[in-house]
């Protein structure tokens, strides 16, 4: 009997029928040259044939009687309940944001196993679609990616794929109310072990209660200082829709070399820009605006679950200039990273496991509140290889990350085929305008291109005379002064 970790129960906690805790993906597919539909019945046996890499995938959340849910083979499942094909056959384009919006804005039932497969047979002009839903619960940013990778193939044609053959089993009530004990217990014992066991080692010990201690510190500081007032806050309606972005990785890379910056930096910057580009558009003073970002904690050996730590970085739109913007970003994650945050973090997100059901509820309410973040931006390294489903090729997949109570916009980005793809995710009735961000964002990309050349040119044309040029008060940054030397 495998129980849900105190995170992976978190996003059980907070679900509402407004706010919808899915992970999920847009993926558009390239077919062979001469076919005009995916092939869906070969697609369905390829996820047929691997769903043993998975067992998750065929079982669903039971309550417990104390402690945290636990996870158990559903005796009802059937493939076909999860991975459907679409009515009709949309033209691309609009048709297929529709589709998606209407795919995501539906809440994964809690009855079965928490996951969605819709396939798009053909979307025109020699295209298809697939589009996935996975609960927050099963799986972070990082295990999506993964799980996408054994729903999709590394070859056009990898051979057939043999239904490995399977039988539900189901722990008996005393199991599982004489294993919701055991494990409480076991709980209790390895926090107690590991206190012991960095008395006995107490540079280690001193080491980790001081990462603890900072991060509980820093924590309470977030939550303890309201995110600032916002036009992304907004109540929330059960409708969603997924709004596609792409930037050339080749791009972003090039200009990350040339600030000095991580590939992160940038698109922190980027989202920063396009934000104050949206504000600006909708009258509202740009302020700073409080994102949550996804911190990978994962170990070598971990596949799924929730292995993630939350970090907090004030997105800085109040800043006129773009090269101002990168610079703030990377000093900003400089600190974090540098303040043991993450591991602290960890560490008090699994402390949570011996509190209350009542106080874990709390705790996650504030957590996800609007009073603590402004949004969630979520970067996830993707495949460096081509992707296929059943002879088709993936072209993109645009992510979707789930947005809580209060919040109206979240944005993730997967790299994928030489692209960073972006997925804007909102509640189209709380931020209508979020449409326009499709735009924006590469048009911030390139306004950071142009002020980082003119720097560049700047600083050449004053090594050229010897370092005898003026240097001028705001040349670049609108905030600071650019440095030629």
């Amino acid at each position: 009997m495998e129980r849900l970790s105190p995170l992976d129960a978190s996003f059980l906690r907070i679900e509402t029928p407004q706010a919808h805790m899915h992970i999920g993906w847009l993926a558009e597919l390239r077919l062979p040259g001469g076919v005009e539909r995916l092939d869906v019945e070969t697609l369905r046996e390829r996820i047929a044939g691997k769903l043993h890499l998975t067992p998750r995938f065929r079982q669903r959340v039971r309550d417990a009687p104390v402690g945290e849910p636990f996870w158990a083979d559903d005796r009802r499942f059937v493939l076909a309940s999860h991975v459907r094909e679409a009515a009709g056959e949309p033209d691309g384009g609009a048709p297929l944001r529709a589709i998606s919006a209407g795919f995501f804005s539906q809440q994964l039932r809690r009855d079965r196993p928490l996951w969605e497969i819709l396939l798009i047979p053909s979307t025109g002009a020699g295209r298809a679609a697939v589009l996935g839903k996975v609960h927050h619960s099963m799986v972070d940013g990082v295990a999506a990616v993964q799980l996408g990778m054994l729903l999709f193939d590394l070859l056009p044609d990898p051979g057939p794929s043999a239904r490995v053959p399977w039988s539900p089993s189901q722990p008996s009530p005393v199991k599982v109310a004489v294993g919701s004990v055991t494990d409480m217990a076991l709980s209790q014992f390895r926090a107690a072990r590991q206190a012991a066991g960095m008395g006995l080692r107490p540079g280690r010990a001193l080491r980790v209660a001081d990462n603890v201690r900072r991060a509980a510190f820093s924590l309470a500081g977030e939550l303890s200082r309201p995110a600032p007032e916002s036009f992304l806050r907004a109540p929330l309606t059960p409708d969603r829709v997924l709004i596609p972005a792409r930037v050339e990785m080749a791009r972003a890379k090039r200009l990350a070399s040339d600030a000095d910056a991580k590939l992160n930096d940038v698109i922190l910057a980027v989202v920063a820009g396009a934000l104050r580009d949206l504000a600006l558009r909708l009258g509202s003073q740009p302020t700073p605006q409080r994102a949550m970002v996804p911190i990978n904690v994962r170990g070598e050996s971990e596949s799924s679950g929730n292995r993630i730590t939350f970090g907090f970085l004030d997105l800085p739109v109040q800043l006129a200039s773009s090269d101002g913007r990168l610079g703030d970003v990377m000093c900003q994650m400089k600190a974090l990273k540098q303040s043991g945050f993450a591991a602290g973090s960890d560490l008090l997100l699994r402390s949570t496991a011996v509190l209350p059901a009542p106080l874990k509820a709390g705790v996650a309410r504030v957590a996800a509140s609007p009073r603590t973040y402004n949004l969630i931006v979520s970067n996830v390294p993707g495949p460096k290889v081509p992707l296929y489903a059943a002879g088709a090729r993936v072209s993109c997949v645009h992510p979707v990350i789930p947005i809580s109570e209060g919040h109206a916009l979240s944005i993730g980005v997967v790299s994928y085929d030489d692209a960073l793809h972006f997925g804007i995710y909102a509640d189209p009735t709380a931020l209508p305008e979020a449409e326009q961000l499709e735009g924006l964002i590469p048009a911030e990309l390139g306004r950071i291109e142009l002020t980082r050349r003119g720097a560049t040119r700047l600083r050449r044309q004053n090594e050229a005379a010897g370092g005898r040029l003026p240097v001028p008060a705001d040349s670049v940054h609108a905030d600071r002064r650019v440095e030629l030397a």
